[in-house]
Order: C-alpha cells, then structure tokens, then sequence
C-alpha cells in the first residue's frame, strides 16, 4: 500500500472513531440528563412529606448520595470512552505511519493487545428509601 493509500485509511479510520466517540459521548449525556432529571422529580415528590428538619436533613444527605454516584458512574464511564478512543486512535496511526518491514512485527504486537470497544454500562436509577417503602 502507498502513502497516498495510508494516510487516506487513516483519514477514514479517524473520522470513524471520531463520530463514533462523538455519539457514544452524546448518548451518555443525554442518558445522565434524563436520569438527573428523574431523580430531582422523584426527590421533589417527597419534599411534601416532610414533617421536621431531621427529615428534611436526611433526604437532603441521601439526595446528595444519588447525585454524587450519579456523576461519579457517568465520570467513570466517560473516561473509559475517552481511553477507548485514544487506543483506536493509537492503532490507526501506528498502522499508517509503520513500513512494509515493520508491518508484520506491528501487526503481531496488535493481535496479541486488541483493542477493546466500549460498551456502555447502565447502572440502576438508584431508588430513595422513601420510594422504596
């Protein structure tokens, strides 16, 4: 393959990755808005009930528990994304930029660490205590 060849393939391979990252990155934003809203409507549904500040203290805390784990899974999983996206990346330009002589040794340093796709974990919407009674 000539240069010409490669560095179109790398072209291709860079926008596929790109777009690809791009909507798996979407997806979980959308996915994290959608769960930060329902867990403020369901908190929100609760705040009628409350009879004293004890109570009004501990849905406080446990709100805070459900946002926090909430950011800290999407944080999490963004940054598998992130590193996903980085190792294709790698490949792609290793790929393009090794020679015909390199090739074969490239190519067998590739088959023994494949890269792996990320696939999005959806964790549980965590339900309140008072939701679950």
């Amino acid at each position: 393959m000539n240069i010409i060849q490669k560095q179109a393939e790398l072209g291709r391979s860079l926008f596929q990755i790109n777009s690809n990252t791009l909507r798996s990155y979407a997806e979980m934003q959308r996915d994290s808005i959608s769960k930060y809203v329902e867990l403020n409507s369901s908190y929100g549904k609760q705040l009628p009930e409350i009879k004293n500040v004890q109570d009004f203290l501990a849905l406080q805390r446990e709100y805070g528990q459900s946002v926090w784990s909430g950011v800290k899974s999407s944080v999490e999983s963004q940054t598998t994304l992130v590193k996903s996206a980085f190792e294709e990346t790698t490949v792609a330009l290793k790929t393009a930029y090794t020679t015909q002589a390199e090739a074969p040794a490239a190519k067998a340093a590739e088959e023994k660490a494949p890269v792996a796709k990320v696939t999005e974990e959806k964790a549980p919407a965590k339900k309140s205590k008072a939701a679950q009674a």
